[in-house]
């Protein structure tokens, strides 16, 4: 007979049954040792508040593309020493989510970067915080060492354009890695709830916007693009003392809300914009002309708006190439800037606003949604008809 491809004489029964037990005793070896192997990235860290051990995989939606959001599983990430897990309480889908020109070349992937919830576990090296702890996680972080961030431009970092944290906001959980923990982790104020704190990120962006835009008391604001970013810039500008702040959009429902939220007059994105802001603000042109809105139009319209001697924000940008007169810019004295991100100060700032309620996010929510209706609220956000804020509940 034969037996593992090999000739072997008739056995007995007794014979037969110890090479089938060594056989399999191999095979039970072979099955531990990758087991074991296997361990490290299949234990799961322990629920902070009962010591039992949580789920091994946790749900993530997976951004394919603006219409193809799906809710898949993948392992709970393991920290290191100085590390940290975060449970996700609330993430918002932010307008640069749905810029598919910008987040289709790196697809699939989580995304997701305007975060609060609870520390679930932390490295052992970790001193500053502890397990339960509510938090802000900033995405980016700059090293505060290089001379960019010496000389003021933070998110000019190439430190702050490597870093993140793993895998996104649209997770049950999130890893931090040490440089975030280091200089990236916030806690929340008391008076802040989850939800408000998913404000914190896009208030410090605009906090940074208009503090590079030299935004004073007395100056006339046109907002091009009345989303989350647009009125949270009417209401900055409007805290910051703005003598008159016109608001742009191409939809009724925002239009409304630039209102509700401090815009002293409102023109529809399909008129004449220069010329109605002329008639709104003493037949002149607008002081700071911020562009809120990736549309080309929005980016000619601010160009032909502002005053001699003004300024223009391009807060938000097209993804392609804009005509620029030059000659006519140069004659006047007009001031083209961008603004990308915002630096730990934006942070603080941001949330010191929320927290004093100078500035509005609670009533900025028009949605609240579940992990797995992620693809929902991208439809609502890249629609951009009857929504302002939509955030994600992973916990849900």
């Amino acid at each position: 007979m034969k037996m593992f491809g090999y000739a072997v004489p008739s056995p007995n029964k007794a014979y037969l049954a110890v090479c089938l037990l060594h056989s399999a005793q191999i095979r039970l070896q072979q099955l531990l040792l990758s087991a074991k192997r296997c361990a490290p990235f299949r234990q799961a860290p322990k629920n902070p508040l009962t010591q039992k051990p949580l789920k091994p995989f946790m749900r993530v939606a997976m951004y394919y593309n603006n219409k193809d959001v799906r809710l898949e599983e993948m392992p709970i990430p393991q920290i290191g020493p100085g590390e940290l897990l975060v449970k996700v309480i609330a993430s918002g889908i932010c307008g640069s989510d749905v810029m598919e020109w910008y987040r289709i070349k790196k697809a699939p992937l989580v995304l997701g970067h305007e975060i609060t919830g609870e520390i679930a576990a932390i490295g052992k090296e970790v001193k500053k915080y502890k397990k339960g702890d509510r938090v802000f996680v900033s995405h980016h972080v700059p090293c505060n060492t290089c001379r960019y961030c010496m000389s003021g431009h933070h998110t000019a970092c190439e430190t702050l354009h490597k870093t993140n944290y793993d895998p996104g906001g649209f997770a049950e959980f999130i890893r931090v890695p040490q440089l975030n923990v280091d200089k990236g982790v916030f806690l929340l104020p008391k008076e802040m709830s989850f939800e408000e704190g998913t404000f914190i990120e896009p208030l410090a962006c605009v906090a940074r916007g208009q503090r590079l835009a030299r935004m004073q008391p007395g100056r006339s604001v046109l907002v091009l693009g009345s989303g989350i970013s647009g009125l949270l810039h009417i209401q900055l500008a409007k805290t910051l003392g703005a003598e008159r702040i016109i608001a742009t959009d191409i939809t009724e429902y925002r239009l409304k809300a630039a209102k509700k939220f401090g815009a002293d007059a409102i023109v529809h994105a399909k008129e004449d914009v220069p010329a109605e802001v002329r008639k709104v603000n003493e037949d002149k042109l607008a002081d700071l002309v911020i562009v809120c809105t990736g549309a080309l139009a929005a980016a000619v319209q601010a160009l032909q708006s502002v005053d001699r001697g003004g300024t223009v924000l391009f807060f938000a940008v097209p993804g392609v190439d804009v005509p620029v007169p030059m000659s006519e810019l140069w004659r006047n004295e007009i001031t083209l800037m961008t603004s990308y991100g915002g630096s730990p100060k934006d942070i603080q700032t941001a949330i010191e606003l929320i927290r004093s309620r100078k500035v509005n996010v609670e009533d900025m929510i028009t949605h609240r949604l579940s992990l797995k209706d992620t693809a929902k609220g991208f439809k609502l956000v890249a629609d951009a008809k009857e929504s302002i804020k939509v955030i994600i509940e992973p916990q849900r």
